[in-house]
């Protein structure tokens, strides 16, 4: 049986765009009082702007989820506000792309603090009001935490990192009536306006993948609701990630094979 979202209290990290805004305005299409997130305040406002017009109740919180004492007041102002919270969307993140080898410290550390600290400090911060409202903390996490990537090792390994935090804060929850999800996204749309670190630390406008067919972020957020409305654990939600995780858990060896062999045509090029 489905869970009745009607007014359940809903904070979306990183939900000034992207992914993170399609779930929040999927969530607010089943009646959820929305809690924006984003440390840009112009874009916050906007997409504040446009869930309003849309008719939807929206509350907006510019905070760093990389700084606890920002992830304290994040949810500070939200039961102030609505007196309860209900859902935890910890989607905040960022990408970057290059080799271990040419790739600076500096961007490990980024990455790592981003999608490792930046979802811990949320999820510390709300999981007493979620235990009160036995609520729902779910994560965004990747195809790229099944398997280290080549040329995306800091991320992928965060997105690793992310697996065994979600794995150990369920068994933590056992019998408090949390529940706990995540979700391994694939190729999604990407947003305009969506960056990532080179390897140089340089912050880049996200190039459009057209080498794999790319799954509307309508969809992607659909999917997240499902999955609260249902309490599930794990879902992927491509078919190239049920392709790799398939791959990596029954064929690894063929599967390693076929990355090295593909790294080294891209390499050629």
């Amino acid at each position: 049986m489905n869970i009745n979202l009607k007014n359940k209290v809903a904070i979306i990290t990183g939900s000034s765009q992207g992914i993170g805004k399609a779930i929040a305005i999927a969530l607010a299409q089943k009646g959820v009082k929305i809690v924006l997130n984003g440390r840009n305040p112009e874009k916050l406002n906007q997409a504040k702007l446009d869930l309003f017009e849309q008719g939807f109740e929206v509350y907006a919180v510019q905070a760093d989820v990389g700084k606890y004492q920002e992830c304290e007041q994040l949810v500070s102002e939200t039961i102030e506000k609505y007196g309860q919270l209900d859902i935890l969307i910890n989607n905040a993140g960022i990408a970057m792309e290059g080799s271990i080898a040419e790739t600076s410290p500096e961007v490990f550390e980024n990455v790592f603090h981003t999608n490792i600290m930046g979802v811990l400090f949320p999820t510390k911060a709300a999981l007493p009001h979620l235990k009160k409202s036995k609520g729902s903390v779910v994560f965004t996490g990747s195809i790229a935490g099944y398997m280290g990537l080549p040329n995306y090792s800091a991320y992928s390994a965060s997105k690793m990192s992310l697996t065994g935090l979600v794995q150990s804060l369920k068994i933590e929850l056992a019998g408090t009536g949390v529940h706990v999800g995540i979700n391994y996204v694939g190729f999604a749309e990407n947003d305009l306006d969506k960056t990532y670190y080179d390897a140089q630390g340089n912050i880049k406008p996200m190039p459009v993948r057209t080498q794999f067919k790319r799954m509307p972020l309508s969809e992607v957020a659909n999917y997240f609701v499902k999955g609260i409305e249902q309490r599930t654990y794990k879902q992927t939600l491509s078919a190239i990630g049920k392709f790799t995780r398939i791959m990596q858990q029954y064929f690894p060896a063929i599967f390693e094979w076929a990355m090295i062999k593909k790294h080294k045509k891209t390499m050629s090029n």
